[in-house]
């Protein structure tokens, strides 16, 4: 339950159920045919997977045809609804919350998300999904004693939130939503990079006439360095599957060591993090920091001077779908160092394209590192300013 403290009281705050102060709150449903149904291109349908902290993940959003969306007409969401994962397990992805910052068109969402439209005249959208987060482990409490974690509309319209007057719901946001911006913007930059790499990397390939051809284990080594659970250090830098981003070469979150029970594989700054359980996922990312991965990644070291070509090379399109082919196992299909390291590709001239992108990495891996600290700060601020 909400509680004011005597500053908060005597500025005009009050206790707020969130039913009282929003238009909408509602989750949506799977179109018939589940997975079967999605399509390359159409109205999207989003996801607990796209809903992050902060953040909305749209990589691998859902598309379906215009015909499967009757039932959905009534989750349509709109620019400044904050999105709520309202199932899940633990705190994986039960409770994240994000803002709709802009418009995305013709954009449902499932039964495992719900939209929360915020009255205007009563508060900032801003506000209320960083109140939200706030006091996402007062939430999470109430889904707690189930088969599986769930928030009904029902404990989602009685939440209580500290609530002060628009005027400084919106100072509060101005600052919150600056840091956001920042973060948005160094985002988009990464993403650009990437972007670019990859396509100067496809205009690279070429016949086995015109060009060089190479295997993955020319540029590339598999790094063997198992830490055992008894050395792990909670200090320790932890990347696990989950922070690397789909089809994002230049990005990965990572946290402490806390709670981490198992041996692991050490890796440097610059390593090369490939997620091998289910390749087609598409999880390969350049380490921005030093630390220990989950075992379900494999640490690849490219060689000196073929750093842009093992880099671009093993986050190809044409590498993932071949990960996948020859991976193994059917439900959890998993691919080797051995499946992928006699890959080939042909490429020309390859120290133009060394020396043309080599300095993406420092770049890239300096504004993870500032979103880093931004997100931290902003995190920090959340909890001072509103929790």
């Amino acid at each position: 339950m909400a509680v004011l403290s005597d500053a908060q009281r005597d500025a005009g705050w009050t206790i707020a159920k969130l039913g009282d102060i929003t238009t909408k709150i509602g989750s949506g449903s799977t179109p018939r045919g589940g997975k079967s149904s999605y399509v390359d291109e159409g109205p999207m349908v989003i996801r607990s997977q796209n809903v992050l902290d902060n953040e909305l993940d749209l990589s691998d959003v859902a598309h379906v045809p215009e015909e499967l969306t009757a039932k959905l007409k009534s989750v349509l969401v709109q620019k400044g609804d904050t999105l709520l994962n309202i199932t899940g397990s633990g705190n994986t992805t039960i409770g994240r919350s994000a803002l709709v910052n802009e418009d995305l068109g013709e954009a449902y969402v499932n039964q495992h998300v719900c939209i929360i439209r915020p009255n205007k005249s009563l508060v900032n959208e801003i506000f209320l999904q960083k109140s939200i987060f706030a006091f996402k482990d007062e939430l999470l409490g109430l889904s707690y004693g189930s088969t599986r974690d769930a928030l009904t509309k029902g404990i989602i319209e009685s939440f209580e939130i500290p609530l002060p007057p628009l005027k400084e719901q919106e100072r509060i946001a101005g600052i919150l939503g600056s840091l956001d911006d920042k973060i948005e913007a160094n985002t988009r930059l990464i993403q650009t990079m990437d972007s670019y790499k990859s396509t100067l990397f496809q205009a690279h390939i070429c016949s086995e006439s015109e060009g060089e051809t190479i295997k993955v284990s020319d540029v590339a080594t598999l790094i063997r360095e198992n830490i055992a659970a008894s050395d792990i250090d909670e200090s320790m830098n932890y990347v696990a599957l989950e922070h690397i981003p789909r089809h994002s070469l230049y990005s990965h979150e990572w946290t402490n060591s806390e709670g981490v029970m198992s041996n692991k594989s050490g890796f440097k700054v610059g390593d090369i993090l490939f997620g091998k359980l289910r390749p087609y996922f598409h999880k390969v990312s350049i380490a921005a920091v030093d630390g220990i991965a989950s075992t379900d990644i494999l640490v690849l070291r490219p060689k000196p001077g073929f750093e842009v070509l093992a880099q671009s090379a093993l986050s190809s399109e044409d590498l993932i779908e071949y990960a996948t082919q020859v991976s193994s196992g059917t439900r959890m299909p998993r691919a080797s160092w051995k499946d992928i390291m006699n890959y080939e590709v042909t490429v020309k001239n390859v120290e133009i394209l060394q020396e043309s992108l080599s300095g993406f990495d420092t770049y890239s891996r300096a504004l993870i590192h500032e979103n880093k600290v931004l997100t931290e700060t902003r995190d920090a601020l959340i909890k001072r300013l509103i929790g």
